[in-house]
C-alpha cells in the first residue's frame, strides 16, 4: 500500500458512488432477475453475477489508494475480518461449497466496500456521498411511481403499497427509512447543504408512508427518536436525566405488555402474532440450528435450490420461504453459533464505541442510529453479513469508522464532521 494517501479526486468518487449505486441493488436487478419467491435460492442472471466483479475490484483499488488508512481500518475491524474469513472457509465444511465460497469473496468485498469508506472518508465527506447517491435514487424512485405505475407499484400482494426500484415494498421502506435517519442527520448538522437534505428527508419520509411498511416506519421513528434524544441531552444533566427516567419506564412499560399480552402491541403496527408465517420459519430454523450449531451448513448453502434442509423447512411451514426472514437465524445457520457471536460482538463493541464517542461528536449519534435501526430490521429481514448489500456495506463502514476514531481515545480525526468543516464541540 501506499505510505500516505492522497485526498480522494474527482474521478475516485465518482467511481464510489457509481459503486454504491451498484451495491443499493436498485432497478436493475428487478429489470433483469427473477423475483426472490420465484428465484430458487442459487439461480442468479450470468449477466449480474459478472457485473458484480469489476466493483469488487475497484474496492480493492480503492483500499490500495486508501494506504495506511485502510490497513489501520482492517486491523481495527478483526471481528469483521473474522467473519469474512469464516465465511470463505466454510466451503470446507458447506453443503453447497461452489455457492459459500463464490458468495463468501462477494461478502468480503462488501464488507470491504464499507473499510474503504471508513479509511478514505471522514463522516462528513463519507455521508455526504452515501446521501447524495440515495437522493438520486429516491428521486428516480418517486418519479418511477408516478410515471411508470405497473413497474413501482406493486398490484398483486399488497395493492397499492409502492415497491420503487425493488420487488417488496418492505425493501422500499426499509431503505427509505434508513436514508430518512441519514437526511434528518444531515439537515440538522451539515448548514453548507441543509436545503437539499431537508428536500431528500421529505422524499425519503414519503416513500416510507407509500410503501405501507409498519416497520419501516416504526424504523423511521426509532432513528428520529436517536436524533430527538442527543438533541434533548445538550441541554445539561437534568434534561438527561428526565429523558433516561422515561425511556426506561417507556421501554419497561412497553416488555410488560408484551409479556402480558404480544398481540396487543403487533396490532398497532398491523402485524398479526405469527408476524405473516415468520414465526413457524423461525421454529423450524431453530431445529436446523441445533442440527449443526457450532459452524452451521456453510455460507449461504441453506437456502440453495438442491439444499435437503431447506426442503424439509418448507415442507414443515408450507411455504416456499427464499430466506429466513430472521437476519440473527440466517446468519447462525450459515456460520453457526461461532460466526453468531463473532457479529455480536462486533455489533455490541460499536454500540459501546457510539455511546463513548457521542458526547464528544454528533456523528456518533447517527452511528448510534444506524446501530438501532439495524437491530430492529434484521429481526425480520436477512440484512446481516448479506453480500452485495448497502445495508451490510453501511453497518462495516460505521463499525470501522467508530473503531477509527477511537484508537487514540479520542474523536479528533473526524471532529470536523458536519458543519461546514467547522470543529464541533460537545453541546454544540
Amino acid at each position: 500500500m501506499t505510505a500516505a494517501a492522497k485526498r480522494p479526486g474527482r474521478i475516485e468518487i465518482a467511481l464510489a458512488a457509481l459503486t454504491l449505486l451498484i451495491f443499493t441493488e436498485a432497478f436493475l436487478p428487478k429489470l433483469m432477475a427473477p423475483p426472490p419467491e420465484v428465484s430458487s435460492g442459487d439461480d442468479e442472471n450470468v449477466f449480474l453475477r459478472y457485473l458484480w466483479l469489476p466493483f469488487y475490484g475497484l474496492v480493492f483499488v480503492g483500499l490500495f489508494m486508501a494506504g495506511r488508512n485502510a490497513l489501520s481500518a482492517i486491523l481495527r475491524s478483526p471481528l469483521l475480518m473474522m467473519l469474512c474469513a469464516m465465511s470463505m472457509l466454510s466451503t470446507l465444511w458447506s453443503i453447497a461449497p461452489d455457492v459459500s465460497v463464490r458468495r463468501g469473496v462477494a461478502v468480503t468485498a462488501t464488507t470491504l466496500l464499507g473499510v474503504y469508506f471508513a479509511a478514505r472518508f471522514d463522516w462528513r465527506d463519507g455521508l455526504r456521498l452515501i446521501g447524495g447517491v440515495w437522493f438520486g435514487i429516491l428521486l428516480l424512485t418517486i418519479i418511477s411511481g408516478v410515471v411508470a405505475p405497473k413497474f413501482a407499484v406493486d398490484h398483486e400482494g399488497h395493492v397499492g403499497a409502492w415497491t420503487g426500484g425493488w420487488w417488496e415494498k418492505n425493501q422500499m421502506g426499509g431503505h427509505a427509512a434508513r436514508c430518512a435517519l441519514m437526511f434528518a442527520f444531515l439537515s440538522w448538522r451539515d448548514a453548507a447543504w441543509r436545503r437539499a437534505w431537508i428536500a431528500a428527508l421529505f422524499i425519503s419520509m414519503t416513500l416510507v408512508v407509500l410503501s405501507t411498511s409498519a416497520t419501516a416506519l416504526l424504523g423511521m421513528l426509532l432513528g428520529f427518536c436517536t436524533l430527538g434524544a442527543a438533541w434533548w441531552m445538550v441541554k445539561g444533566k437534568h434534561a438527561s436525566v428526565v429523558l433516561l427516567w422515561a425511556m426506561v419506564v417507556g421501554l419497561g412499560g412497553l416488555i410488560m405488555i408484551y409479556a402480558v399480552a404480544p398481540g396487543v402491541l403487533l396490532k398497532l403496527i398491523g402485524k398479526d402474532p405469527t408476524l405473516t408465517g415468520r414465526t413457524d420459519i423461525w421454529e423450524e430454523l431453530l431445529r436446523a440450528i441445533n442440527a449443526k450449531p457450532w459452524l452451521g451448513y456453510g455460507y449461504q448453502a441453506f437456502w440453495t435450490k438442491d439444499s435437503e434442509p431447506r426442503y424439509w423447512l418448507q415442507q414443515a411451514v408450507d411455504w416456499a420461504a427464499p430466506s429466513g426472514h430472521n437476519g440473527w437465524l440466517d446468519l447462525a445457520i450459515s456460520l453457526g453459533l461461532i460466526g453468531f457471536v463473532l457479529f455480536v460482538l462486533d455489533y455490541l463493541l460499536s454500540i459501546y464505541r457510539a455511546i463513548a464517542q457521542a458526547t464528544r461528536t454528533p456523528a456518533a449519534v447517527f452511528a448510534l442510529g444506524v446501530l438501532v435501526q439495524l437491530f430492529l430490521f434484521s429481526m425480520s429481514e436477512s440484512i446481516l453479513l448479506w453480500q452485495n448489500s448497502i445495508i451490510w456495506a453501511t453497518y462495516c463502514f460505521v463499525s470501522a469508522r467508530l473503531a477509527l476514531d477511537a484508537r487514540k481515545g479520542d474523536v479528533r480525526s473526524s471532529a470536523p464532521v458536519l458543519i461546514s468543516g467547522t470543529a464541533v464541540r460537545a453541546g454544540t
